[in-house]
């Protein structure tokens, strides 16, 4: 094989192993940004037709502490009862891993063009 198509080859996969690593932390990005809309945003009780604030924001105290002279702990008890949260916390369990393999193949692919040019600049710095 010719020095030049090992040359195409080894570039044009240090490339792919690259694109691979762009693309898993973008969708990374994107289950996280699920993650932070279902814990920032309010929501609408469905069980229950009570408007419930976002749980990064909700008073935590009403949960555990009952007035009897407001509804907020009835209203507070509602909202987490209806909150899913299996898809928020599986979605950043699983991004864990995604993340990890799209930053080493993206480290990975751009080590391998740094050391190329390198090598490259060697080679001719030797003349």
């Amino acid at each position: 094989m010719h020095p030049a198509a090992v040359e195409q080859d080894f570039l044009a996969r240090s490339d792919r192993l690259r694109g691979w690593g762009v693309g898993l932390l973008c969708l990374a990005a994107v289950i996280w940004a699920y993650a932070a809309w279902e814990m920032f945003t309010p929501f609408t009780s469905t069980v229950w037709e009570v408007d419930c604030s976002a749980p990064a924001f909700s008073e935590r105290r009403d949960l555990y502490i009952d007035d009897r002279t407001t509804d907020a702990h009835d209203r507070a008890l509602r909202c987490d009862a209806d909150r899913d949260w299996t898809g928020p916390v599986t979605a950043l369990v699983l991004s864990v891993p995604i993340s990890a393999a799209g930053a080493a193949l993206l480290a990975t692919g751009t080590a391998m063009s740094a050391l190329r040019r390198h090598d490259d600049a060697l080679r001719r710095a030797e003349g």
